[in-house]
């Protein structure tokens, strides 16, 4: 999208977000009648289609927890309602919106993306809509109007070759670029991939970090847990083969490691053989729930390779290695596909 850069009094072209509204007054007028154009027309189309698909008007929260759920029933991608209230303008708008939520909801209404729902609602050029050409009488008369025909004529075939050029090009584009998304690259997450915070992870979730954040339950998934441990964390320690890149993880606290920060308190008046039964019994309560819930764990290992966070794979606990004093963690997928996240629930049993 084309945007006037106030601050440097320049043009500046973006394709990660389409604009909702000019952030900055301006007075240039027809720029503003531009994008208010886009978004009262094919954002409002956009809602409209969505809209009719549900049979539901979107005017109340019943109304947009409604939407979220049906959007992930059928396109098993999750879109959190206050985008969707943000997009209704039930809450303030933000400037922008993101390129892939347009796109979502595009797809979510069989579109293959907002490109090709924008298309679809250009009008096409009829021949209604083109002028009917009177034919030249012939003999010689009206020698000006058979050389304006002709110039018309001419004109006319330029334009076509013109835009039949444009289009094919654009179409090309277009091509490698579904290409590319087709290959995997930005929708399968592989061991080894960095991300500098939780945040840029458990975006592709669509989860907002809690206080909590390492360990997030994935939203319409019972029993699998995105999982962000530290490597060799003071009291749980999470210890593996680092040069693997961690194909086990093996998780067990200690009080011994606690005597620091506010737990302080809880721990400095206790006795050897205190901190040694606390060590038990919180082990043992941390082995027996997992073994009864059978957790998988989307794992984010920080400070393995630097000090962001590291896709390592999905994993789960084994049972023969696993007892009530320590917990071990095996890697049983190096990928994960984030648009068919259903395939998970398998891997469980």
């Amino acid at each position: 999208m084309l945007f006037y850069d106030f601050s440097s009094k320049s043009f500046a072209y973006s394709e990660e977000v389409c604009t909702f509204a000019i952030i900055k007054q301006t007075p240039t007028s027809l720029l503003q009648k531009q994008i208010k154009m886009s978004e009262n027309t094919e954002f409002e189309q956009l809602r409209n289609a969505i809209e009719t698909a549900v049979d539901r008007k979107m005017k109340s929260p019943r109304d947009f927890d409604f939407l979220a759920e049906t959007i992930y029933e059928k396109l098993h991608q999750s879109i959190s309602t206050s985008t969707l209230k943000r997009f209704w303008g039930y809450l303030p708008q933000y400037a922008t919106i993101r390129t892939s939520t347009l796109d979502l909801l595009s797809q979510f209404v069989d579109y293959k993306d907002w490109e090709a729902f924008r298309l679809a609602q250009k009008p096409s050029i009829t021949s209604a809509d083109t002028p009917p050409i009177n034919p030249v009488e012939t003999g010689g008369k009206n020698h000006h109007a058979q050389r304006l025909l002709r110039l018309s004529v001419l004109a006319m075939l330029a334009v076509l070759l013109l835009g039949g050029t444009f289009l094919l090009g654009a179409n090309i584009f277009r091509r490698e670029k579904d290409n590319s998304t087709e290959s995997g690259q930005a929708h399968i997450l592989r061991r080894g991939q960095i991300f500098k915070t939780c945040n840029d992870y458990l975006r592709l979730f669509g989860v907002t970090a809690s206080e909590h954040w390492w360990d997030e339950p994935l939203p319409h998934h019972e029993g699998i847990i995105i999982w962000g441990p530290e490597f060799h964390h003071p009291n749980w320690h999470n210890d593996g083969q680092p040069d693997s890149l961690m194909p086990t993880i093996t998780e067990w606290w200690t009080p011994a490691d606690s005597l620091n920060g506010s737990e302080t308190s809880d721990f400095e008046n206790l006795s050897e053989e205190e901190r040694q039964l606390l060590t038990e019994e919180r082990n043992a309560q941390l082995y027996f729930t997992v073994m009864r819930t059978n957790e998988l764990r989307i794992t984010f290992m920080k400070n393995l390779v630097d000090t962001g966070y590291v896709f390592l794979g999905i994993y789960r606990t084994t049972p023969t290695q696993s007892d009530s004093t320590h917990i071990v963690w095996e890697r049983i997928a190096d990928e994960c596909d984030l648009c068919n996240l259903d395939y998970l629930q398998q891997l469980r049993h």
